[in-house]
């Protein structure tokens, strides 16, 4: 006990090998309703064409959640997807992988335990399959 998670984002430079804080944490964002609290067990990839960073799911604030949020490296602004259909169910610690213009997710943990599934999130398309 005692710890807590952060939701400040850091983009590091492979040319220089040095980090850059492109948002400070935050317990109050004014930007709230899009900007996710911190987590972790989460997972997160690349879109190099739009430039943007993907994360889904996690464990925040006593809830393990399914969400899928990118941030644009660009901007600085977090989007948050609402996905129609079916979707993941909430997870944490599951093994993310970027494939052409999508980003797969395997297994994970669940509070009645480990999973076994594999799932393909359409990055343009924003949709689970």
């Amino acid at each position: 006990g005692g710890g807590f998670v952060l939701n400040d984002v850091w983009l590091f430079d492979t040319r220089t090998a040095a980090w850059t804080m492109l948002l400070p944490h935050t317990a109050q964002a004014a930007d709230a309703s899009v900007r996710p609290d911190g987590r972790f067990g989460h997972s997160a990839i690349t879109h190099n064409s739009s430039s943007e960073l993907f994360i889904f799911g996690g464990y925040a604030d006593d809830n393990i959640l399914n969400d899928v949020l990118s941030f644009s490296v660009r901007t600085r602004q977090w989007t948050r997807h609402e996905c129609a259909g079916a979707s993941p169910s909430p997870r944490f610690d599951h093994a993310p992988c970027r494939a052409a213009e999508s980003m797969c997710i395997f297994g994970g943990n669940t509070e009645e335990g480990l999973l076994n599934d594999l799932w393909e999130y359409a990055l343009d398309a924003r949709a689970w399959t």
